[in-house]
């Protein structure tokens, strides 16, 4: 038993052995391989063993011992130096060096090696080096042969250029020998039987051409034209005699003036080339546009004896030409003349009417509300109405008058060689007239109305600036007077717009110049008699002309929306006025400030009442706002939470200017407001049965909505027995009291305590 396992055993043995020894052979197969050299050595520079292949190839005799052979005699020393360099980095990764100096072998090829370094331990914890050399000779021979082709190719380039700077003195060369051709030109008559045989090679360039070519001997009046432009004109033959007469018939009677003083020019000599562009007819009986370009020649007396050149076609380039001219000079959606047509024509009509004493207009016509059609029916609708319109206009008009449009919905109209100012008030009626039927679009029936503004020279200015700036002023005093009519200019606008520009130019600095102050008018509650509110009201001393009422300032403010800083500035003052009085002991009224819809439609002017509040430190039950329907009517989602916030945290809300507006009440069931303010309007006929029945309308709406209503514009004691007979709550106006400066007022306190 113990013999048969023994020799299971030797058997497994043999098996092992003979399996190691064909792995062996495997490996050596691989190591010795003929295209890769593989060197082992210690860090020492000893080599420990390299294959067959390294010694063929570095040429290591058999009988030297590996212990005696370095690895420098190997590889590269600057190669080996990097390696120890780095021999620390390369725990877990390879180094890869590239040979780029030839390897010397002993029979004197070079050869270029890449070698592959890889760092090894053996069990006793010594570290070697194994290193495999790949033969890239090919690849480096392939690299200079490459390099060679492009230093080649950037020798031929080199070349090239100075065969091209060659041609370039060839070709000034040429050019300086034109004038040599000039004297040569007995020579060339004499060559012409020479030149007939080069005819054909000469036709078939002249046919292959584009352009029409022309050559015409001026001596003899006769013209060669190419085959093609024989065909377009409709010559019978190439050869044309009569040439200078022939041609002339075809073109354009208005050109012939222009082409032949190009062409004189050009043959005495004024200009270097003969260049003309001008129209021409064709065998169909149409015009086209040709570029004719030529050069001529001089016999040696200077006498113009022969010129040739081409034409060319350029009826697309014109007919571009053409309509980019019409662009810039014609509006392309209404097709009527721009500004600048306008102004050139509204020049020479002034000029005309200044010679002759006569007299002419200009129309400002704006359209009204039409920013309304365009937002709400969108651009593309807007832009057909527009159209439209332009037409209607023009149909009003004469022929000798103009029309442009200058704006959006702006358009001027010059009305040349009028009478009487008759004639103006017709067109402007024709005008009016046009907009008072309706204009279908889009299968909408849109009813637009327009205000016109009308100035007259020499009337209403000596110079096209004034005329028109003026009737632009006219324009806007016709759309304050309601709009859907006109206006003529008078000096009187001149000086309110003036008076407007002064308020728009130093209202900036008013608020930074501390020119601003508030006054107080007391409302007063009807029951007990006693001041229940103090209204802030602005006022503006202005350094030139005093005081200004809010009346003319507060409109400008609001359009340039500088009211949101002003309005901020009058909010703090009377709050902080406010503290004073209650500072003071008086504590039975609030401050009330009016509130633009500018501040209100301001994400953050609810967070900048309070943080005027805290600053003040002020009880918000202590202020009131007004605002107007206005505001209401405009409410967007940014004006309601501002309300909302505000009155959350104590803030009154009141409307004011109450009834003079239609379309509130629908917000007024949504939010619920403190307060109403009856417009002045009323209060003023409140004795006319209408006005008092709406006032009795408006206290008898506040009161079922548990508001307290205030009647502002009392002036009179009948107006208040009026007012307290309907069951007004509270009372404001002259009849108690005008705006007074802060002092006075608290003095209205005292009184009604």
């Amino acid at each position: 038993m113990r013999i048969e396992k023994n020799m299971s055993f030797i058997e497994e043995s043999k098996k092992s052995i003979t399996y190691l020894k064909k792995k062996e052979e495997f490996l050596s197969r691989i190591f010795e391989n003929k295209q890769m050299l593989i060197v082992v050595w210690a860090l020492d520079g000893k080599v420990v063993w390299f294959n067959r292949y390294t010694q063929a190839v570095i040429g290591i005799a058999v009988e030297e011992q590996t212990e005696r052979i370095y690895v420098s005699s190997i590889i590269p020393k600057d190669i080996i130096s990097r390696i120890k360099e780095h021999l620390d980095d390369i725990e877990d990764r390879d180094i890869l060096y590239k040979c780029e100096n030839p390897m010397v072998l002993k029979d004197g090829r070079q050869i270029y090696i890449m070698w592959y370094n890889s760092n090894m331990c053996d069990d006793e914890g010594n570290k070697y080096v194994v290193s495999t050399g790949i033969d890239i000779t090919d690849l480096k021979n392939a690299e200079r042969r490459l390099e060679e082709a492009n230093s080649n190719l950037l020798a031929l380039n080199e070349e090239l250029m100075v065969q091209q700077e060659e041609l370039s003195e060839m070709n000034e060369e040429l050019m300086a020998q034109e004038e040599q051709l000039r004297q040569n030109l007995i020579e060339i008559q004499r060559q012409q039987d020479a030149l007939k045989r080069s005819e054909e090679r000469y036709r078939l360039v002249v046919e292959g051409a584009s352009d029409g070519l022309w050559d015409w001997d001026l001596i003899t009046d006769t013209a060669y034209i190419s085959e093609r432009w024989k065909d377009v004109i409709g010559f019978d033959k190439e050869v044309v005699n009569n040439y200078c007469e022939t041609w002339t018939e075809f073109i354009h009677p208005r050109d012939v003036k222009t082409v032949i003083n190009n062409l004189h020019s050009h043959l005495e000599k004024k200009t270097p080339f003969y260049l003309c562009e001008y129209r021409i007819k064709t065998k169909d009986g149409r015009y086209i546009w040709i570029l004719s370009r030529g050069k001529a020649l001089w016999d040696e007396e200077g006498r113009a004896i022969r010129i040739a050149g081409s034409h060319t076609d350029i009826t697309g380039r014109k007919q571009m030409e053409s309509k980019l001219k019409y662009m810039a000079f014609y509006d392309p959606l209404t097709n009527l003349p721009r500004r600048d047509v306008f102004m050139d024509r509204f020049k020479a009509a002034m000029a005309d009417a200044r010679r002759n004493g006569k007299k002419l207009a200009v129309l400002f016509v704006d359209l009204d509300n039409f920013k309304t059609i365009n937002d709400s029916l969108g651009h593309h609708t807007g832009d057909k109405l527009l159209k439209k319109i332009a037409r209607k206009l023009t149909a009003c008009l004469r022929e000798s008058d103009t029309v442009s449009r200058v704006g959006g919905d702006e358009f001027v109209i010059l009305l040349s060689d009028i009478i009487s100012i008759d004639d103006t008030d017709k067109v402007a009626n024709r005008i009016l007239e046009l907009f008072n039927q309706p204009i279908k679009i889009n299968n909408y029936e849109l009813y637009v109305t327009g205000s016109i503004g009308i100035a007259l020279y020499p009337d209403h200015g000596k110079s096209e600036r004034a005329i028109l700036k003026n009737a632009d002023i006219a324009m806007y005093k016709a759309k304050g007077k309601g709009k859907n009519g006109f206006q003529y200019f008078d000096s009187i606008m001149r000086s309110e717009v003036e008076f407007a520009n002064t308020i728009k130019r130093d209202l900036g600095l008013a608020l930074e110049k501390n020119q601003f102050f508030l006054c107080y008018q007391p409302l007063v509650d009807v029951r007990t008699g006693k001041v229940a509110s103090m209204e802030a009201l602005l006022r503006w001393q202005h350094p030139k002309k005093g005081i200004i009422s809010p009346f003319h300032f507060i409109p400008i403010a609001e359009e340039t929306r500088q009211i949101i800083s002003i309005g901020e500035w009058v909010l703090r003052t009377a709050c902080r006025q406010k503290k004073e009085w209650l500072n003071m002991g008086y504590s039975g009224f609030s401050v009330s400030v009016n509130v633009s819809v500018h501040q209100l439609q301001r994400p953050d002017f609810a967070k900048v009442v309070c943080e005027i509040l805290n600053e003040i430190e002020l009880d918000p039950r202590h202020l009131e706002l007004e605002i107007t329907e206005t505001v209401l009517i405009k409410a967007m989602d940014t004006v309601v939470r501002n309300l909302y916030h505000l009155k959350e945290i104590g803030v009154k809300i009141i409307i004011d200017d109450f009834g003079t507006e239609n379309s509130s009440f629908r917000y007024m069931q949504k939010f619920n407001f403190d307060g109403l303010k009856i417009d002045k309007s009323f209060v003023s006929e409140i004795k006319v049965d209408v006005n008092k029945a709406i006032v009795d309308a408006i206290i008898l709406l506040g009161h079922r909505m548990e508001l307290g209503v205030t009647a502002e514009g009392v002036e009179t004691k009948e107006q208040l027995d009026c007012l307290v007979k309907c069951g007004c709550d509270k009372v404001q106006g002259y009849y108690f009291s005008k705006p007074l400066p802060p002092d006075e007022a608290i003095r209205m306190v005292q009184k009604s305590v």
